[in-house]
């Protein structure tokens, strides 16, 4: 047994050095040769890496890998499952896990959260609620954060903010995706109160949940709330990236005040992205200035510009 351990542990080091459809053969009749065909640890290595290759369609060698597993386990169960959620069809990922259902064998939590997520980015709320019912069914689901993140996301893109709201509230546990999933709908909803309440309950504030309150209120026509939001940021000491201030910077735009204006450019200035580094930015700090009456200023900041906008050219050709 211990031999059989090693055995297995030294082929799935070779399937992960694999890179070519034609390497990841050769090692399947490696692993035949061993007589490892029918372990589902082995094989469930090389399943995924086969589709992982998205030139292979997976109704060929890799059903093929799956069905000549006689007793698969949930493991490589889920591995065709998420190769169908990712790539599709979906209807055949909803045929396995059926079928896996079927011969009583019990899903993982990676089974639900591939089904979910396929689910939300094919807006597919039925079939996100009918998953849902199956947590409930097949149990043991109760306190995995990453399957009710998952359900969380999902019904927030199927546009049901309010059923992600309530698996958010009876979570046992959370962790910062749990509550920036939910800050994000909210602000682009224009839902700013739920989200600031949210935003103000999240013990450990992300880059994402900071960028959401300060582009969602700059979205919404409030940019002394952005702007404000923007400035605990800046003095709780988190990296400023391009998105928020692009976010801030639009809020500036909108107060239509120069003293804003010199405020922020001083910060993007600071934060690395001045001196045109920066398309974004820049395009940002045009449009503030022109709202502000400063069409002079405006027109420096694209003469600096232009030679980040003639690298992005080139580098788009």
């Amino acid at each position: 047994m211990a031999m059989q351990r090693v055995l297995e542990s030294e082929v799935v080091r070779i399937v992960e050095k694999c890179r070519t459809l034609n390497h990841a053969k050769q090692v399947h009749a490696h692993i035949y040769n061993n007589n490892l065909h029918q372990c589902s640890y082995v094989i469930t290595k090389l399943l995924r890496l086969v589709t992982s290759f998205t030139h292979v369609p997976l109704h060929s060698y890799p059903r093929l890998i799956f069905a000549q597993v006689h007793t698969p386990n949930p493991f490589l169960w889920t591995a065709l499952i998420r190769a169908y959620a990712v790539r599709g069809p979906l209807s055949q990922a909803l045929s396995l896990f059926c079928s896996m259902r079927e011969r009583r064998i019990t899903p993982l939590s990676f089974t639900f959260v591939a089904l979910f997520s396929a689910s939300g980015a094919a807006r597919h709320i039925g079939l996100g609620a009918q998953l849902h019912t199956q947590t409930l069914l097949v149990g043991g689901f109760d306190s995995d954060m990453y399957v009710h993140n998952a359900m969380i996301d999902m019904y927030v893109k199927c546009g049901f903010t309010l059923y992600a709201r309530k698996v958010f509230d009876e979570m046992p546990e959370r962790d910062v995706v749990s509550w920036t999933g939910l800050i994000v709908a909210y602000a682009r909803r224009g839902d700013m109160k739920a989200a600031q309440d949210l935003f103000d309950g999240l013990p450990m504030k992300d880059m994402v949940a900071w960028t959401a309150m300060v582009t969602g209120y700059a979205q919404n026509a409030l940019p002394e709330n952005a702007v404000e939001v923007f400035r605990r940021l800046v003095d709780e000491g988190v990296e400023i990236d391009e998105v928020t201030l692009v976010g801030v910077i639009s809020a500036c735009a909108q107060l239509g005040a120069s003293i804003y204006a010199k405020w922020i450019r001083n910060i993007a200035e600071n934060s690395g992205f001045g001196d045109g580094s920066s398309v974004l930015v820049g395009s940002a700090l045009i449009d503030m200035y022109s709202k502000c009456g400063n069409v002079k200023e405006a027109y420096n900041i694209f003469k600096g510009m232009r030679g980040c906008l003639l690298r992005a050219v080139m580098l788009a050709w």
